[in-house]
């Protein structure tokens, strides 16, 4: 087999697995949602943007140099 072949057989096994997972809500969504509930809109946004910062400081490190950890 080629190559290719070789890269391209698993390929829908990781879309499949990347969709589901990506799909399927986390910590983050489920405090954001609880939050909102409890104490309304602005509070949600509120850790909505932080988890969002957060998360765009912490994948962004290995760009500037820093490992994952």
């Amino acid at each position: 087999m080629s190559v290719m072949t070789d890269l391209l057989i698993p390929l829908p096994v990781i879309l499949v697995g990347w969709a589901l997972a990506g799909g399927s809500p986390g910590p983050a969504t489920l405090a954001i949602s609880s939050t909102s509930m409890a104490h309304g809109r602005g509070a949600g946004v509120a850790l909505a943007t932080g988890v969002v910062a957060g998360s765009a400081v912490w994948a962004s490190q290995p760009g500037w140099g820093f490992p994952r950890s």
